[in-house]
């Protein structure tokens, strides 16, 4: 893999970003981009142009041409204007980033980036990187602010942090690369991949006896909260999970199940893997949570209780991602 930096040979470029780390840490806090976080080289254009306005100058010089000292001379001034743009593109922006929405292995990680002026401006073609190269374009105009997402592929569980994200511009000739470095404290927490084939959902509460366990206890006991269903009664809207989520949802109570279920380690292969025996469990919590079952998981380490609705879900997914890990 190339350098990220212009004309700098991968082995220089690990001492000079240890050395911007200690000028710069990571923080969750806006961070402000000032001269001593923001750097710019010339680039192979900018080197190759600058080296034909010094040959211009050169022979100018050596056969008195004026037509040529002025071509020399008005080449140096535009580069020399084009490196102030190019720095003062990026200069005293603050960015931060926000909160990524949990995803499941393998998909697409969307980290918000907020990017803001303080005041009213424009910064076309700004760049951000990630370490492991994806770049997202964004420019704003006669703005204060901008969002944008940049993207990162899930490859494991547990929390994924975007790493070192670079801020970069090459407008407005492509003569300079100017940038910066940021380490911004942010995680996504990435679940296990789901199996993608179902398996039956026949596990007693009682997992002890094996017997079915029926829960039909009346209208008022309040068991978990699930998606709206057409023709559900208005009074069982769940008017503060509505609020929150934006989406309809919908009380569920005990009286509306048929029985409890437990979703077990020992239900899965001890011959698979860790990572397909998470999987499996993972396929078996979405089925559950997508047939309005009340279900509790039982894994080495962890035990969570019975219940229903999104927020029972995403703490059973939660214990999964973090499976063997340490928050």
């Amino acid at each position: 893999m190339s350098s990220n930096l212009p004309l700098i040979p991968r082995f220089f470029e690990r001492s000079i970003l240890r050395w911007a780390d200690k000028r710069q840490p990571s923080t969750n806090q806006k961070i402000i981009i000032d001269r001593r976080s923001l750097y710019i080289l010339p680039t192979r254009h900018g080197i190759a142009y600058f080296i034909s306005s010094l040959l211009i100058l050169f022979g100018s010089i050596n056969y008195e041409n004026s037509l040529g000292f002025m071509l020399a001379f008005l080449l140096g001034s535009l580069g020399f204007v084009g490196m102030i743009y190019t720095h003062q593109n990026i200069n005293r922006l603050q960015l931060k980033v926000g909160r990524a929405e949990p995803v499941f292995c393998g998909q697409t990680i969307l980290f918000p980036i907020h990017i803001s002026s303080s005041e009213i401006s424009t910064h076309p073609n700004l760049k951000l990187q990630s370490e492991t190269g994806q770049t997202v374009t964004t420019h704003f105009i006669n703005e204060t602010s901008v969002d944008c997402k940049l993207q990162l592929t899930s490859s494991q569980r547990g929390y994924t942090s975007p790493g070192r994200i670079k801020l970069f511009t090459e407008y407005p000739l492509g003569l300079f690369h100017a940038w910066s470095w940021l380490t911004l404290d942010s995680r996504c927490l990435v679940y296990p991949a789901p199996d993608p084939h179902h398996y039956p959902l026949n596990f007693s509460a009682d997992t002890q006896h094996g017997t079915s366990i029926s829960d039909k206890q009346g209208v008022d006991d309040f068991a978990g909260i699930r998606q709206y269903n057409e023709g559900d009664l208005p009074n069982h809207l769940a008017w503060k999970a509505i609020a929150k989520t934006g989406t309809l949802q919908t009380k569920l109570f005990n009286s509306e199940s048929a029985e409890k279920i437990w979703i077990m380690w020992s239900h899965t292969n001890e011959t698979l893997d860790i990572e397909h025996r998470l999987s499996i469990l993972c396929r078996m919590i979405l089925d559950a949570s997508e047939k309005n079952i009340i279900y509790g998981i039982n894994i080495p380490g962890s035990v969570i209780s019975p219940s229903s609705g999104l927020q029972h879900k995403q703490r059973c997914l939660k214990e999964l991602a973090l499976f063997g890990h340490f928050e």
